[in-house]
């Protein structure tokens, strides 16, 4: 589940000195020197044969360094990185969050690199942002493809939304629309 991994996060770099020996500008200095190809799996893998990380130790330090020595999980960041170029969305991802406000009483909004993870203790749900529109991918289970809930592409690896419902303007997250991310949310909740 996204929502915790930037509390992981949040706590590997405030315990990174006393856990691996070093602070996260050391880390990046001394991934730097190793002159390494800036793909996350060679780093990662440098830094565990290297340095006697763990994986996940490993992992967050490779990520950092790849994201300019930054926290992978500035959810301010995250955000600015999805509607760069699509600012024009963002009143569809307000009127969505707020919708879910009103719905549910612990749905939190949480931005990825390629998308925007929906969850109440599960994901049920997301919003890929396109050029045009907001995609909303689902899990409705085995739910017919029909009118505008169609078979879900281009969410990101995530199987579990099989469907998704395409919304261009605020008026797209009508009742219709409310019926089936609900629906989403209680299929997730009650299975």
């Amino acid at each position: 589940m996204a929502r915790g991994s930037q509390e992981r996060e949040q706590a590997f770099i405030e315990t990174a000195k006393p856990e691996t020996g070093h602070t996260i500008d050391e880390w990046m200095a001394i991934i730097e020197a190793a002159g390494l190809d800036l793909k996350p799996n060679t780093i990662l893998k440098h830094l565990k044969a290297n340095h006697d990380l763990n994986h996940m130790q490993a992992n967050y330090l490779a990520g950092m360094y790849l994201n300019d020595g930054q926290p992978v999980y500035d959810y301010a960041v995250l955000y600015a990185r999805l509607y760069d170029g699509k600012d024009h969305l963002r009143p569809l991802i307000d009127t969505l969050q707020a919708q879910a406000d009103a719905l549910f009483d612990d749905v939190v909004f949480v931005p990825t690199r390629n998308y925007i993870s929906i969850e109440g203790h599960k994901i049920f749900a997301c919003a890929k942002l396109t050029k045009k529109s907001v995609r909303v991918g689902l899990d409705l289970g085995d739910i017919p493809f029909e009118g505008r809930v169609q078979k879900a592409k281009g969410l990101g690896a995530m199987p579990n939304l099989s469907h998704m419902i395409e919304i261009d303007s605020v008026d797209d997250i009508d009742d219709a629309f409310l019926g089936s991310f609900r629906h989403a949310f209680d299929r997730v909740h009650n299975s």
